[in-house]
């Protein structure tokens, strides 16, 4: 049986480390993971970002500009998707497909857009 021994955690913040007691910086902590567990866990695994070879400094830029924007855009159907928390990432991909190409381009160009939603 192990015992538990004390952990050093470090966190880096632009909070002066008097503004915040304990339980202020554990909070921080948690907020960071999660924009981990959200955003780069959607990078991570549906856009594949880790895999990328892509080494020029810009091309790096612009995907990793179009990959969030992609992931806006799901957030933004799956927030008006009937069955909001299962739909995917996989699922909008595939609204989106080339066989709902006007309905892609009218959602990222409309003033107002609706987005569709799969049947």
């Amino acid at each position: 049986m192990s015992t538990r021994q004390p952990e050093t955690v470090y966190l880096l913040s632009s909070a002066p480390p008097e503004r915040l007691d304990a339980a202020g910086w554990l909070q921080l902590n948690r907020q960071g993971w999660g924009i981990e567990n959200g955003l780069h866990q959607r990078l991570d695994v549906t856009a594949q970002e880790d895999r990328s070879r892509v080494r020029h400094r810009n091309a790096v830029w612009v995907l990793g500009m179009f990959r969030r924007l992609g992931i806006s855009l799901y957030m933004h159907w799956r927030g008006q998707h009937p069955k909001r928390s299962k739909a995917t990432l996989r699922d909008f991909h595939d609204a989106m497909s080339l066989n709902h190409q006007r309905h892609a381009f009218h959602f990222v160009s409309a003033a107002k857009p609706t987005s569709p939603h799969p049947s």
